[in-house]
């Protein structure tokens, strides 16, 4: 065994051990990718800013995720027997909350002024919203809350948007599977049908076996101890990268060991030289993909920013396959290609680039226009709107994109992910000023044509409370106004009716007086003539004896003694007189001073009357300005809640909901009426956001943050982050690519060619690839990655295949022209170039089995721009070169 042998049969055990190590080292590649796979975006984005707020909230749902259960009969309403079910069902997951980590639990049974954003219009589906700790992962909780919310005659689902994105995770993980395995099958075909021999695909595939075992390792474990970028396209795009270019690179060492075995140069030899010639175009090809790939870790876009892990694996790759390689070379030698024999028998030029760069060269500016007549019409047609639904990538077999698209029917399409603004202060918020003022938000978005539904502290069911607004409150104090007047009208006809006349009172004082003088002088006359009874009897016996009928002595005694009783009455009506005489008179002077004192009362009364008067029209003009003040817009808009309201304990649960521990921050969920996915959405949660802070502009909330998360806030920060970052990254891409291309080419010019080329190609094959997805898989528009991705891909790859020509190209006799080198070059490795974009689309190509919408296009648009590439390579380069290096008229050298 020659020192060669020894040398690398010592690094292939190296390597042997390094795979053993990988093996035993790896971490839990599915853990990994839940728990640090997620997208994640700038932590000055409004979505990350909320999310922070949220978990700071405090009421112990603070760092939780949202879930949703869903409970439906179909299109038909809900029986009674089913209701009975579901709502043992929802009291189970109640009484259960620890058991499944549920924090917060949001139900018809707990919450019936929610009723109507939980319960359909057509009753045939019904919500229940869970706040579920993040201490368990998103697949545990899925898995614990599906078997828990299971019922026998009930359709339930579990979704949401964390729901929803492991379920995609999960099927990335179902299609990198199935991309290994296919990929290999059809790596085994064509390498067997290109080399004809089954024993240099099994090696190829061994050593790009070797490099991604190692490499997938060693990112896995930069992301468990060092915080390496990861997402859930990181895996599946090592995958068909080390395998796409690791074949290809292969495919040239092979060939080249193959020509040094038929020049009969001995196996160490040709190894030698293979990996001399061979090498040094793997190592330039590999160096610009692993520049190219490595400007994605300048992203600040996670996702973007987790294609370093690419770059680490084509470094890996390029040390096993420029040492491990040579090892088998050395050992097998031309057995490498049994069962062939005779290795010069089967050197092949392509035809196919021969004709188009022998032509390009004859007919330079032709050529090139052709070519920018046939792209630039698709380029100009590539502009389309992107689809940032994650929904749409899965498939719709899964529970959670069922329970999501039976929500968006029987609801709005935005309740199954609303959107939630988050207001922060420095101060509490639970007083009537800064109460008002949320109130004063809600109502403004409720306006909104875009929203359906707002819910916040002043409205936690998403409806106004009559008795918090003036307009109820006004009308209570009118009703009070309205009965204090008409007790004053009232008291106005009362003391109408008890007025006197005071003529009458005086009158009937001067008849009491007259009265009692008349009696005293009766009295006075009575005194006067107050005769003895014996002067009477002697004028009366004196008229009878003058008469002749003296009155005899029994006559004389009975009238004596009627005289006396006569004289006894006068005496007691004397008496009766003088007291009749004496009170009549005080009755006189008493009503005089009477009809004094009613006239001054007459004239208080009068005074009230008046004052009653002006009271009642006082509170009527009160009563009509607050009844104006009622039906005004201030009256019916302006929240009021009275201070002794604040510590009721029936506002306590909206406190709590929509109030954080320290009542500092407040937070008002809204449902839009469009796909929370959607550009629409997208819009809709920017302007929400812009409307809030200029809304609170001038207010005691002026200084308040101001974030929102939920489906579309973090799809519109994603579109921000994404766009920014894909001219960013690709700009520094470009100029990585290009500066390495002038190391390679030694020219400045052929590498702005050759980049133009990759770009046409580029920019062609996306809007191919949305027609093609449009006509067959039934998507009008592009996944929002699906641009991205293929840049890298189409970019970074396709290098490749210009260096492979390039090269050749240097390796052309020096003396022939610079047309006549390129047709040559063109010709050589055009067999090289298209069996390797074969392989490398056909790995692409077992991207599409796996479901994945985003894998499907990117599959798509790499190979139809590979194809673009393989077809305008051979025509703009040698055109271009013809242009501007020919120095005389190579035409016919170049045709033979």
């Amino acid at each position: 065994m020659n020192r060669f042998i020894k040398k690398y049969s010592g690094v292939a055990f190296l390597w042997l051990l390094a795979v053993i190590a990988a093996v035993v080292f790896l971490p839990n590649i599915g853990k990994l990718e839940a728990q640090k796979g997620q997208t994640t975006i700038p932590s000055n984005m409004q979505s990350q800013v909320a999310d922070n707020i949220q978990k700071h909230w405090g009421h112990r749902i603070g760092n939780t995720n949202q879930v949703v259960v869903v409970y439906s009969n179909g299109d038909r309403p809900i029986t009674s027997a089913q209701q009975k079910k579901i709502d043992q069902n929802i009291k189970h997951l109640d009484q259960n909350k620890d058991k499944y980590d549920i924090k917060a639990m949001t139900s018809v049974q707990n919450t019936p002024a929610a009723r109507n954003q939980l319960i359909s219009k057509d009753k045939s589906t019904e919500l229940v919203q869970l706040n579920v700790s993040k201490k368990q992962s998103v697949e545990a909780v899925n898995n614990q809350l599906k078997r828990a919310t299971k019922l026998d005659g009930v359709d339930s689902y579990v979704t949401g948007s964390e729901i929803l994105n492991d379920d995609m995770r999960l099927s990335m993980v179902t299609g990198i599977q199935k991309t290994e395995i296919i990929a290999a099958i059809f790596i085994l075909i064509v390498l067997i049908i290109v080399f004809r021999s089954p024993i240099v695909p099994v090696i190829s595939l061994l050593t790009v076996g070797v490099s991604f075992i190692i490499s997938l390792s060693l990112v896995m474990n930069l992301v468990k101890f060092f915080g390496f970028p990861l997402s859930n396209f990181t895996q599946v795009f090592m995958v068909v990268v080390l395998f796409g270019i690791g074949t290809d690179y292969n495919i040239l060492l092979y060939n080249q060991f193959k020509d040094n075995l038929a020049k009969g140069m001995e196996k160490t030899a040709a190894t030698i030289a293979a990996r001399k010639v061979a090498g040094q175009t793997i190592r330039y090809s590999g160096i610009s993909v692993l520049i190219g790939f490595s400007a994605l870790g300048l992203a600040n876009f996670s996702i973007y920013r987790s294609g370093l892990a690419v770059a680490v694996a084509v470094a890996v790759l390029l040390l096993v396959l420029l040492s491990l390689n040579p090892f088998f070379m050395a050992i097998l030698g031309s057995k490498l290609y049994w069962p062939s024999k005779n290795l010069a028998d089967q050197a092949q030029e392509s035809r196919l680039w021969g004709f188009l760069s022998s032509k390009s060269v004859r007919f330079a500016i032709p050529a090139i226009v052709l070519v920018l007549l046939l792209t630039l019409p698709l380029m100009l047609m590539g502009k389309g709107t992107l689809n940032y639904d994650s929904a749409v990538e899965l498939s719709n077999g899964l529970p959670s994109k069922q329970g999501l698209n039976v929500v968006e029917k029987h609801f709005s399409k935005g309740t199954a992910e609303p959107s939630t603004v988050y207001i922060k202060t420095d101060h509490r918020l639970d007083n009537q000023v800064s109460m008002a003022e949320i109130d004063r938000i809600t109502r403004q978005l409720k306006q909104r044509d875009d929203v359906e539904t707002v819910a916040s502290l002043t409205q936690p069911a998403g409806m106004s409370i009559n008795q918090f607004y003036l307009t109820d409150q006004l009308n209570g104090l009118n009703r009070g106004l309205s009965q204090a007047q008409q007790g004053i009208q009232r008291s106005q006809t009362t003391a109408n009716q008890q007025g006197f006349n005071q003529a009458q009172l005086a009158a009937i004082g001067t008849s009491a007086q007259s009265i009692g003088e008349r009696l005293q002088r009766i009295q006075q006359t009575s005194g006067q003539t107050n005769v003895s009874g014996q002067q009477i009897l002697g004028g009366i016996q004196q008229r009878a004896t003058s008469v002749g009928a003296p009155l005899n002595a029994a006559q004389l005694q009975v009238i004596a003694g009627t005289l006396q009783q006569l004289q006894a009455q006068q005496s007691g009506v004397t008496n009766e007189l003088n007291g009749i005489a004496s009170d009549t008179q005080s009755i006189g002077n008493n009503l005089q001073a009477t009809v004094s004192q009613l006239k001054a009362l007459q004239q208080q009364a009068e005074q009230a009357k008046q004052g009653l008067g002006q009271l009642d029209s006082g509170l009527g003009q009160a009563s009509q300005y607050l009844t104006g003040l009622q039906n005004s817009a201030i009256g019916a808009n302006t929240f009021y809640l009275p201070a002794q309201l604040l510590t009721d304990p029936k506002l306590k649960p909206a406190f709590d909901n929509y109030l954080s521990e320290d009542r500092k921050a407040t937070r008002l969920v809204i449902v839009l009426k469009s796909d929370p996915s959607s550009e629409a959405a997208m819009k809709s949660a920017n302007q929400i956001r812009n409307q809030i802070q200029q809304n609170l502009k001038g207010t005691k909330l002026d200084h308040a943050t101001v974030a929102m998360n939920g489906q579309s806030a973090l799809i519109s920060d994603t579109q921000a982050s994404a766009s920014n970052d894909f001219f960013r990254t690709s700009v520094i891409m470009l100029i990585g690519i290009l500066i390495a291309l002038m190391f390679v080419t030694k020219s400045i010019l052929q590498p702005l060619f050759i980049e133009g080329t990759l770009l046409l190609a580029y920019l062609s094959s996306l809007t191919l690839a949305r027609l093609f997805s449009s006509l067959f898989l039934g998507q009008t528009m592009l996944t929002w990655n699906t641009p991205f991705f293929s840049f890298i891909m189409i970019i970074a790859l396709g290098v490749d295949y210009s260096i492979f020509l390039m090269r050749r190209y240097q390796e052309v006799d020096q003396g022939d022209e610079p047309a006549v080198k390129i047709v040559a070059a063109s010709k050589f490795i055009g067999v090289v170039v298209l069996s390797a974009a074969v392989i490398l689309g056909g790995t692409f190509a077992a991207l599409i089995p796996s479901g994945v919408l985003t894998l499907i296009q990117v599959a798509i648009a790499v190979i139809i721009g590979l194809l673009i590439l393989v077809l305008i390579l051979p025509v703009i380069l040698p055109a271009a070169i013809k242009l501007t290096y020919s120095q005389g008229d190579s035409i016919d050298s170049a045709n033979k």
